[in-house]
């Protein structure tokens, strides 16, 4: 099958300054051109021709990646991957160039963007968070640029308005409304919350500080036996518990609730637990009650397949999937390919489905 062979072609060279990636399916694009027997007149005229239209390759069809490897490495890697899978699957001339600013930083941001304003690149996919997306009003020149923000939620950012004379595109998905699809599912049932001091799980535990929680419990590494803190536990007993914790730790506290004999009404969780490694880490019987949001919507299986194929995953990987759609974005002005999304004011507005685990996999609650 020729898409195969596309895939074969691509090949990612992590851990550089800067690496560049060209795939050209299309064979009518070529930036070679015969200059033998011509006199320097006519040299010189072709040179030039050859080097407009390789800038104007360079500015329509070419994408750059912005992201710090100290920071988000690995979802760094996987979300390039993801593009490239995208853009050889749509079968366009592309290129793709990766800058690894290692640390995020103003200085940092300033150099690469304008590394970038060297290539004449305009279109960018910039993984970095919320907290460094106000250096971008430093970089010279920044509104030459297209940016799509991956990790950022557009009603996540306090200051908005300090950002609006830049071209920003958020792809950042909403646990917002997520918790509150969550929360209406659950119809006022008392809450109990457990949360861990990673970056995410405090994040997510600011979502429930205007909540009425009963009870709630930061799970570090400190406290790992689980039972000191469950047994007995009247607060469990008919609530909606909220896992706002990775997935390893979900799987033993939902194995623990069980081993402990409570009976909590409901279990939820925000897409941070949306993985088929819950059907591996967990037993039946754990996850019987496990409600999951999720916002990551309709995908052709062939683009699915591709990113198997790869190693790669854009069904449970919300990352990966927010950075296919800014591939979409910047490559076709639009995002028609995704049916069930759309841009408002400048984010990308997912749907959010509940899905139960209670069996062998995950089922869509209608």
């Amino acid at each position: 099958m020729k898409y195969l062979l596309y895939i074969f072609i691509f090949i990612f060279v992590g851990c550089t300054q800067k690496t560049t990636q060209t795939i050209t399916p299309d064979r009518s694009y070529s930036s070679t051109t015969s200059i033998i027997g011509q006199d320097n007149s006519t040299l010189s005229k072709r040179i030039v021709a050859n080097q407009t239209v390789e800038n104007s390759f360079v500015q329509n069809n070419t994408i750059a990646i912005v992201y710090p490897s100290v920071n988000i490495g690995k979802y760094a890697l996987e979300a390039t991957n993801s593009i490239n899978t995208y853009l050889l699957y749509k079968g366009k001339p592309f290129s793709v160039e990766t800058y690894d600013m290692f640390l995020q930083s103003e200085k940092n941001i300033i150099k690469t963007f304008t590394q970038i304003e060297q290539r004449d690149i305009t279109k960018v996919i910039a993984m970095i968070t919320t907290e460094q997306l106000q250096y971008l009003n430093s970089v010279p020149n920044i509104d030459k640029f297209n940016i799509y923000l991956p990790l950022i939620n557009k009603y996540e950012v306090s200051n908005i308005d300090k950002l609006n004379n830049l071209h920003l595109t958020f792809g950042g998905i909403s646990y917002e409304e997520q918790f509150k699809k969550l929360f209406e599912y659950s119809k006022g049932i008392k809450l109990v919350e457990f949360y861990d001091n990673t970056q995410i799980g405090s994040f997510l535990h600011g979502f429930l500080k205007s909540q009425p929680v009963a009870y709630t419990k930061i799970v570090d590494d400190n406290n790992g036996r689980y039972q000191y803190f469950l047994k007995g536990n009247r607060y469990i007993d008919n609530a909606s518990i909220v896992l706002n914790t990775p997935i390893v730790k979900s799987s033993i506290l939902l194995s623990s609730v069980v081993a402990q004999e409570l009976t909590p009404a409901m279990i939820l969780s925000t897409q941070l637990n949306y993985t088929p490694l819950i059907f591996s880490l967990t037993q039946e019987m754990d996850r019987r009650k496990l409600i999951v949001a999720n916002s990551i919507g309709k995908i052709p299986l062939e683009l699915i397949e591709y990113n198997e194929i790869l190693g790669n995953s854009i069904s449970y990987n919300w990352v990966n999937y927010s950075a296919t759609i800014g591939a979409e974005f910047l490559s076709e002005n639009n995002i028609d390919f995704f049916e069930d999304l759309k841009i408002k004011d400048n984010q990308v507005v997912y749907p959010v489905d509940l899905y139960e685990a209670s069996g062998n996999s995950f089922s869509l609650i209608k």
